[in-house]
């Protein structure tokens, strides 16, 4: 367990979807880490989507679950819950795979946890 500041802070990995180059990407990386710090998480790993698909079925996904598999993450955190696609049900099944990894989802627009209850927080 990480403390900081007298308060147990989880690892997690930061998901965001940008189409910007490295060197433009790297501020917005930086505020969300700030961001997801004063929420007690500490990002470990950063995992960029520039796929301008919104598809479950793409690359970056399979990625991202390889990832949460391979890491220590207890938390997923995402600017937006609908980086992850925004098709009702394709986002329903990924939270639900992502939550039954016993990974929370943390969004950082809202500032809480999204689980698999879809239809009452979205």
């Amino acid at each position: 367990m990480t403390m900081y500041d007298g308060k147990e802070m989880y690892e997690g990995l930061l998901f965001m979807r940008s189409f910007k180059s490295e060197e433009n990407l790297i501020p917005d990386v930086t505020l969300d880490m700030l961001a997801a710090r004063k929420a007690g998480i500490i990002i470990k790993n950063v995992l960029v989507d520039d796929n301008y698909s919104k598809t479950v079925d793409r690359e970056e996904m399979t990625d991202l679950l390889g990832l949460l598999n391979k890491v220590d993450a207890k938390v997923l955190v995402v600017e937006d819950i609908h980086d992850i696609t925004d098709d009702a049900n394709d986002l329903k099944k990924m939270m639900d795979r992502i939550n039954g990894m016993d990974v929370i989802i943390f969004e950082l627009r809202s500032m809480s946890a999204r689980f698999n209850n879809y239809n009452h927080e979205c």
